[in-house]
């Protein structure tokens, strides 16, 4: 996203921008707007057949207001519904995955190094979760617990390592598992590392997420492992409060592509949090570079 716009004042940005648009695209924010559920759990071809338009113009559209394509703006919407308090409609986890997929690939690798040495991991759902378990190829084998259906998949695949789902009810959205079973399936059991993500990190706010219910179980998860690891690309900071996981002071290692330079990160590491980033402050990829170049470390972790 390269719009000055928020997420909380989208759909505000969308009322006062709709009069000045071509009708084509007028109709498409009238469409956002009236019918945002539809906008944002509808295939882009389903709703261009509705709006009687083609796809290019739909991705115009969103480019109107700052956005690469169509993943980016629906989630940013969601938010803004969340946000204002208009409703809630939770982001498909297509489009969760398309959104920033080459930080998220940065930051999946740099946190695989991180967990070598452990023989468990208790691991969040979501995109950049996913990613995470993909890139667990070379780890030596270790028990694996997670909500996420895709998590266990992807873990699955590399044919060492032992994986386990919680039980609960599955959300169809996120495809991972809800519901006091989730806590229950977890019990007596003590991880060495809890790997998660989070919809919307703010340095005093701490994380938050979707659902509340999800926000519960990630609550529960947390007491279950010695040390936290949280996954974030950029576009999850300064978004919209919405249902509290914790404060950062929860948090152990925070993995971002954040620059170093970046004042969110300043308002992180100034909360005693260690950062990790996959970018140095000329935004070059620093994947590769030693570990003193990536760590900021202003706190024991």
């Amino acid at each position: 996203m390269s719009s000055s716009s928020t997420p909380a004042d989208l759909v505000a940005t969308i009322s006062e921008r709709h009069s000045s648009l071509s009708p084509k695209l007028a109709g498409i924010a009238a469409f956002a707007l009236k019918n945002p559920e539809a906008f944002i759990r509808k295939t882009s071809r389903e709703i261009c057949a509705e709006l009687k338009t083609s796809e290019p113009t739909l991705i115009r559209f969103c480019q109107v207001f700052g956005y690469a394509g169509l993943s980016d703006f629906r989630i940013d919407l969601a938010l803004g519904l969340a946000g204002s308090r208009q409703g809630f409609v939770e982001p498909l986890a297509g489009d969760r995955r398309l959104a920033n997929a080459e930080a998220k690939q940065s930051i999946a690798r740099r946190a695989a190094r991180l967990v070598e040495q452990d023989r468990s991991l208790l691991v969040d759902n979501g995109s950049t979760a996913e990613i995470f378990a993909a890139s667990l190829r070379d780890v030596p084998a270790m028990t694996i617990m997670t909500t996420g259906i895709w998590v266990a998949q992807n873990a699955l695949s590399h044919g060492h390592h032992t994986v386990m789902l919680t039980g609960g009810r599955i959300r169809p959205n996120a495809m991972s598992m809800t519901g006091r079973m989730v806590e229950s399936s977890i019990g007596q059991m003590h991880f060495d590392t809890f790997v998660m993500g989070a919809a919307s990190i703010d340095a005093d706010h701490g994380l938050s997420t979707f659902q509340e219910d999800e926000a519960h179980n990630t609550r529960f998860m947390l007491e279950a492992a010695r040390r936290v690891i949280v996954l974030a690309d950029s576009t999850k900071f300064h978004k919209p409060s919405l249902h509290r996981i914790c404060a950062m002071d929860h948090v152990d290692i925070l993995v971002t592509d954040l620059a170093s330079d970046d004042p969110r990160f300043t308002a992180l590491e100034a909360q005693g949090t260690k950062i990790i980033t996959t970018r140095t402050t000329d935004d070059t990829n620093a994947e590769t570079a030693p570990d003193r170049d990536l760590d900021r470390d202003s706190g024991s972790a």
